[in-house]
């Protein structure tokens, strides 16, 4: 039997965590892009190329909240990003220090949320989650700059 393994939410100052009750449901492209500009010279050869900087490595994750306690601790862990980091563990086992740009929770009614009877008896969420990796701690994209 395979073991699921939980996104993870760390604390890096206190070292609390929280394991996901439900992991994301879909992600965006996860890469990196840079700018490259072209303009002509003086002399009509061609033109020439300019690189700028590598955009900063973004992870947007959706999925559906089932639990109250999650929306509470998303929200929690979106606070903390106001004056600190946070580590963001992914199923994978990939880990990234992150600051949470955008939190997009959107409650939906059902007839019933066998999940959370008590908490949300009604409803769950589904939401978009955006960070912005400032270090990259582990995974595939190790040894590149964030």
């Amino acid at each position: 039997m395979v073991e699921i393994v939980r996104n993870r939410f760390t604390d890096p100052l206190t070292g609390s965590f929280y394991d996901w009750q439900v992991n994301h449901s879909t992600e965006n492209a996860f890469g990196k892009t840079r700018q490259i500009t072209e303009s002509a010279n003086t002399a009509g050869t061609g033109l020439i190329k300019q690189q700028g900087d590598a955009a900063p490595l973004l992870v947007k994750v959706a999925g559906t909240i089932l639990h109250l306690h999650q929306h509470q601790e998303f929200i929690r862990f979106w606070e903390l990003c106001e004056s600190q980091t946070v580590i963001f563990r992914d199923f994978t086992g990939d880990e990234y220090e992150v600051m949470i740009t955008s939190y997009q929770p959107l409650r939906k009614r059902t007839i019933r949320n066998p999940r959370d009877f008590t908490n949300a008896p009604l409803w769950y969420w589904t939401y978009d989650l955006e960070m912005e990796v400032i270090r990259i701690i582990k995974g595939v994209w190790e040894g590149v700059t964030a």
